[in-house]
């Protein structure tokens, strides 16, 4: 039953550092993707 705890927590720790460095890239799809040749509406 300790493994499951401790392997749970780590899944939130990882999810939670994800979020977070996902964030703060602030870079939307269209913007990570387009170029001068892609028009996006």
């Amino acid at each position: 039953m300790k493994s499951f705890w401790t392997g749970t927590i780590a899944a939130v720790i990882v999810a939670v550092v994800a979020g977070f460095a996902l964030n703060a890239t602030n870079m939307t799809a269209g913007e990570k993707y387009s170029t001068s040749n892609v028009r996006l509406h």
